[in-house]
């Protein structure tokens, strides 16, 4: 809807600003005759738009966007995000006072028929020119396709809510972790009547055969969570907060918090998640309980993002230790690493890790008959970096 929005903004910003001149006085009498068509042709309106406050709220409210949509005449393309957040408030409110969906589609339709036919004759008494007729009336029902499809979203989250807040949330979680795309993510938050947070963390759960249900009141109301669904995730603009009664998960349960994104990159974050769940499960990821948070492990999160290149490289680059085995290797892939993380002498080394500086010379000495200048090299300190953590992510070969 984002496109076609902002395409159909520009058929007003082509009208010349005549029209819109001659048209701004006449918009109280356009509105009044918008209610009157609507109270005519709706039953469903008929009562409340026949007379009383109904009726003045009603015409008060179609003179303020009548207005609004006449100062988009020959002003710069635009995406109208308020507009179609007004509509799909109308959408919500025709729910909540019982109206049906299709009568307040048709509502939509009335009005902008009146409204057009009140334009088309103001523009001819102006002297206007068939080409500024035509460009309005594309306008207008341009406008009837993005507005229809505002209140339908508008009434379609009214609707879900009343079946459960827990439902609703439900419905958007699953929808925002499935891939849709930016467009339709912010229809979907705008269209659930939710607070659109900056940034969310998706929540990735796995429970081991035979554990307990999900117990209850671990999550506040206002998340959406389905622990025991298909994928089993949540979502919270507030991990730190939102998440702390998850350290209460009992056994056999695992939660995997990953990182914060925009609600259009919640998939991302659920897939890292995921990732982070699968790592936890093999004993590559160390947390010191039920609750593993991404964010702790991005270092291992990124080397393992691929374990076969992985182990790709740190078998070509730590070729010259495939002669050494069992404790002797391990001390100078120790030692390795210390070196190439820190360039430190082999006193520093020797402190860093509580040797003798002879011992880390001995050692030192065995590397530079093994690694030789590449241990000069920067590009290759760091591959040999990332090898050895590679190694100990992956340990025993997998």
């Amino acid at each position: 809807m984002r496109g076609s929005a902002a395409s159909k903004g520009s058929v007003w910003a082509r009208l010349p600003h005549e029209l819109g001149d001659a048209v701004r006085p006449r918009i109280p009498e356009i509105a009044r005759a918008c209610i009157e068509g609507i109270a005519a042709e709706i039953p469903e309106y008929s009562a409340s738009y026949g007379h009383g406050p109904a009726r003045t709220a009603a015409i008060e409210q179609a003179r303020r966007g009548i207005e609004r949509d006449i100062d988009r005449v020959g002003t710069p393309a635009m995406w109208q995000a308020d507009r179609l957040a007004e509509f799909r408030g109308h959408g919500r409110e025709a729910f909540h006072d019982g109206l049906s969906r299709e009568a307040v589609q048709a509502a939509v339709r009335v009005s902008s028929r009146v409204t057009w036919r009140w334009i088309a004759d103001i523009a001819r008494d102006a002297g206007l020119s068939g080409d500024v007729l035509y460009g309005a009336a594309e306008g207008m029902f341009a406008d009837v396709e993005t507005s229809m499809a505002a209140v339908a979203e508008g009434y379609s989250a009214a609707e879900a809510a009343m079946s459960g807040t827990g439902e609703r949330h439900r419905r958007l979680l699953h929808a925002l972790i499935g891939g849709r795309t930016p467009a339709e993510v912010d229809g979907l938050l705008a269209a659930s009547g939710l607070p659109v947070p900056a940034q969310v963390a998706a929540v990735a759960f796995r429970a081991l055969p035979g554990a307990p249900e999900f117990p209850p009141g671990l999550l506040p109301a206002h998340v959406p969570a389905d622990p025991a669904g298909d994928p089993p995730a949540a979502l919270t603009p507030a991990p730190d907060t939102d998440l702390a009664g998850l350290a209460a998960l009992p056994a056999g349960w695992t939660a995997a918090v990953g990182p914060l994104v925009p609600p259009a990159s919640a998939p991302e974050s659920f897939r890292i998640a995921r990732r982070a769940i699968d790592l936890a499960a093999r004993g590559l990821l160390d947390a010191p309980g039920p609750v593993v948070w991404c964010r702790d492990h991005l270092t291992t999160l990124l080397l393992l993002a691929d374990e076969f290149l992985v182990a790709q490289l740190a078998s070509t680059t730590l070729a010259p230790l495939a002669g050494v085995t069992g404790k002797r290797r391990e001390q100078l892939a120790e030692t390795l690493l210390a070196l190439v993380q820190t360039r430190g002498s082999a006193p520093e080394l020797g402190r860093l890790l509580d040797l003798h500086p002879q011992t880390i010379r001995a050692r030192l000495k065995k590397l530079g008959e093994l690694f030789g200048a590449r241990l000069d090299d920067p590009g290759e300190r760091l591959r040999l970096e990332l090898a050895l953590l590679a190694e100990r992510a992956l340990p025993d070969g997998e």
